[in-house]
Order: structure tokens, then C-alpha cells, then sequence
């Protein structure tokens, strides 16, 4: 499977004023409906941040529930005695929300007046955001990816996640989740080439109280994705028992 060669340092310091030289947002992935006071983030982003654990931005701890901590102690234990436990994404199944967002992968964001579009670089993943609900259809059926919402306020894109099935992690080191998981995200350009997301987690099922987290992506205009097939040379593969082979 593909994987980014390292994290990109962020280019520009905060409070910076923009070089003359960076045009942001890609016109040509930009509906020209969409009004000009809306920001241009549409265009290929490069991840700053990615990392395997997702933790609260302000250095809390994780705030499980009893029986959610007792899950990821097991987890983390069976990974240190070298016997790590079943990860859907061994199974080449979606990475799902919040999981999704803080990957080591590029995206690429469409902006049109009914929808925003992330695809995501890894398993070819792609989520629809839809500028013009809010909330999902009656009998909507749960997925990976769940039904998002979104709206803006002021500069900041603002996502409502609700609809997630719960098969999967919220992070790779094992964080559960339930299908009560509500997730709310906001993207915002906090520098010159910087796109901030900050995401809220709030599963009343898994953890105490909603909780942040933070990933940044840098402007990669001259970037274009490549193919991702994880089902080919799959290092991964958990065997009859349900542990991971890693080869």
C-alpha cells in the first residue's frame, strides 16, 4: 500500500502576512456559483499531522467510559505482546469518521453550492458533504463514512457527521466508537498555505464528554493523487482468529 514519505513541515509562521505569490483555493475545482464571500479551500491538501493515535488537543487524557477503557488497555496490550488485534482497515474496509480525517494522505476538495467533496488519496475513500440539508433523510441507512451537513460561519466551514454504522475505530491505535458518534468538524485557513481542521467527538455510548482534536493540511496545488488499492499486497491481512499478520 501507498505511504506518504514523512510529514511536511508547515511552511509558513503563524500571524505571517501571505506571499504575493500564493493564490489560494483552485478555481477549477470551484463551482462559480459559489459566492465569493464563501473561502476557497477546494484544491489538493498534503497532510502536516498525521498520526496513529488521536488524542484531545488540549493534552487531556482520553476520556473513556469504564468498559471503553478496559477495550483500549486490551488492545494496547495484545499489541505490545506483538499479537495486535482485528483493525476493519485490515480488511481494506473504510477508515470511517473520525478516523479519516487526520490521515497521512492527500485530499482533494470540490466546492459547489449543494455540496462539498473530499476525496481521499487512501482506499480511493471520497465523502459528500450537503450544503443544502440539514440532517439526513428519513430512513437514512448507517455507513463508514456516515451523512454529513454543513454550513458556513464566517470562515469556517462547519460539518455535522451523524449516520456512522460504529464498525470502526477512531484511531489506528484502537479508540472505539459507537453508532451514537456524532462528529463536528471546522475548517478554517489558519496561514498563508494552512488549512486547520478541528474535530469534536461526542459519543455519550464510549466516552465521558465530547472531546477535540486538531489535524492540518498544507496547500499543495502542483500535488495530484495517485491510485491506492489496499487489496493488493495487503501486509496486513488478520488471519482465521481475527489477529493481524504483519509481514
Amino acid at each position: 500500500m501507498m505511504v506518504l514519505a514523512g510529514l511536511l513541515c508547515l511552511s509558513s509562521a503563524w500571524g505571517q502576512q501571505p506571499p504575493a505569490s500564493v493564490a489560494m483555493g483552485d478555481a477549477t475545482r470551484r463551482d462559480i456559483r459559489v459566492p465569493d464571500s464563501v473561502p476557497n479551500i477546494s484544491g489538493s491538501w498534503i497532510s502536516m499531522s498525521s498520526n496513529r493515535t488521536i488524542m484531545p488537543m488540549d493534552g487531556s487524557p482520553t476520556p473513556f467510559l469504564p468498559w471503553a477503557a478496559a477495550f483500549f488497555e486490551q488492545r494496547k496490550a495484545a499489541e505490545a505482546a506483538g499479537m495486535p488485534l482485528f483493525d476493519p482497515n485490515a480488511s481494506c474496509l473504510p477508515s470511517g469518521v473520525p478516523r479519516v480525517i487526520p490521515v497521512p494522505y492527500p485530499l482533494d476538495i470540490v466546492q459547489t453550492p449543494e455540496r462539498t467533496m473530499i476525496a481521499i488519496e487512501v482506499m480511493h475513500n471520497y465523502r459528500v458533504i450537503h450544503m443544502d440539508r440539514t440532517a439526513p433523510p428519513a430512513g437514512y441507512e448507517p455507513s463508514y463514512l456516515g451523512y454529513s451537513v454543513g454550513h458556513w460561519e464566517g470562515d469556517a466551514l462547519v460539518v455535522k457527521t451523524t449516520g456512522l454504522n460504529g464498525y470502526t475505530q477512531v484511531d489506528e491505535e484502537g479508540r472505539p466508537k459507537s453508532s451514537a458518534l456524532t462528529v463536528t468538524e471546522r475548517y478554517q485557513k489558519r496561514a498563508p498555505d494552512v488549512l486547520e481542521i478541528t474535530y469534536t467527538i461526542d459519543d455519550p455510548k464510549t466516552y465521558a464528554h465530547p472531546w477535540t482534536a486538531r489535524a492540518q493540511f498544507r496547500w499543495a496545488p502542483e500535488f495530484r493523487m495517485g491510485e491506492y488499492v489496499c487489496e493488493e499486497i495487503n501486509r496486513n491481512k488478520p488471519d482465521a482468529s481475527g489477529r493481524l499478520r504483519r509481514h
